[in-house]
């Protein structure tokens, strides 16, 4: 049995690290640990194993090995017998050392022997990274030939093993973070441009207005509502474009948006650039020193209101006021009395008396519908 020397293991890790801190890239530094682990324990190969959840076939991140024949890499890590005989240990957290596989029980399974003497391994140390109550990684170092593994060795082993593995998560680590801020900024780029979407096609004046009362962006519809470009009104305050009647009203509810208060529905006249004025419904949202708006243009809603009012004052002939009525019932009885006067006129003449009836009877007609609508008056 070939005994090794123990290393001057402080010596070497000083010096192993001297060298990593001249290396940048992550594979770089695997490299070149793995080489010096292999070297300081004059082994053949050192292989470094992604096991978290993927036995029995781990993923191999990274081999080394002296250059000289080899049998395929790892490919005993996926025998049954083995991984049976040793994941209690691996779980354990415990390096397995094995310094003739002929003759130790864990790897006696002809099987195993069988795999070993194809790929020429004699002996083996194995060092289980544990994350989580869980097998994280596995580092494999083989030795053609038998040999004894000295507790520093052991130790060396470990320690390196977790300085690859601690590299190796670091890795990826960053390779996911990076993955995130590209899928992050990918997803805010296509947010982006739906909002620029949205923003430009939306039928609805948008725009946000900072606390001096001037639209520091504007969409387009605003042009298409109003003839203003955005440069007009990115100039204009706001204010300065509304109708003289609504100017009051709307100071106050400008007041009470920039002390944080919404607006719903709000409404108010716009001055149209060729002329005229156009109605507008207003939601207001202030947030920080802006005030995020969106308007529609309901000018036609408003038009159809008002002729709809105007058609029914005309539909609905206003009723006749209580001094009308009675003025009318007043002429009645002035009437009435002077034709009972002219019935001794008329005594004699059959004709003018009849006449005289009939004027009569239309008198009691009028003077009856006057007191329905006195009547009719005082119940409204």
């Amino acid at each position: 049995m070939t005994a090794m020397n123990k290393p001057a293991g402080g010596a070497f890790l000083l010096q192993l690290e001297r060298r990593v801190r001249q290396l940048q890239g992550t594979d770089d530094i695997v490299c070149l640990l793995t080489q010096m682990l292999g070297q300081r324990l004059g082994a053949q190969q050192v292989m470094c194993f992604d096991v978290d959840q993927k036995l029995p076939a781990p993923a191999l991140l990274h081999a080394w090995s002296d250059n000289q024949k080899f049998g395929a890499v790892g490919e005993y890590i996926l025998g049954d017998e083995l991984r049976a005989q040793l994941l209690d240990e691996w779980l354990a957290a415990c390096p397995v050392a094995v310094s003739d596989v002929s003759h130790d029980p864990r790897t006696a399974a002809p099987a195993t022997l069988a795999t070993f003497a194809r790929l020429s391994i004699q002996a083996l140390l194995h060092v289980p990274i544990i994350r989580d109550s869980r097998l994280a990684a596995l580092f494999v170092i083989h030795s053609r030939s038998v040999r004894l593994w000295h507790a520093d060795d052991i130790e060396l082993a470990v320690h390196v093993s977790e300085r690859i593995w601690s590299t190796i998560v670091r890795a990826q680590a960053e390779e996911q973070l990076r993955t995130l801020r590209s899928d992050m900024e990918r997803l805010v780029a296509e947010r982006a441009r739906a909002f620029g979407r949205t923003w430009k096609v939306s039928p609805d004046l948008l725009g946000v207005l900072n606390l001096e009362g001037y639209f520091e962006h504007s969409n387009p519809a605003w042009q298409a509502t109003l003839g203003w470009s955005e440069e007009e009104i990115r100039s204009t305050r706001f204010l300065d474009l509304l109708h003289p009647d609504d100017l009051e009203r709307t100071r106050t509810g400008w007041a009470a948006a920039k002390q944080g208060q919404p607006a719903l529905r709000f409404e108010n006249r716009y001055r149209h650039k060729l002329g005229g004025w156009r109605w507008l419904s207003w939601v207001a949202v202030p947030e920080g020193n802006k005030v995020y708006c969106s308007a529609r243009d309901i000018s036609v809603e408003k038009k159809n209101a008002e002729e709809l009012a105007a058609h029914h004052r005309l539909a609905v002939p206003p009723a006749p006021t209580s001094s009308l009525a009675h003025d009318f019932n007043d002429v009645l009885q002035t009437i009435a009395g002077k034709l009972q006067l002219l019935q001794t006129s008329v005594a004699n003449n059959e004709q003018a008396a009849l006449q005289l009836a009939s004027c009569q009877a239309a008198v009691e007609r009028a003077a009856t519908l006057a007191a329905q609508l006195l009547s009719r008056r005082t119940d409204c």
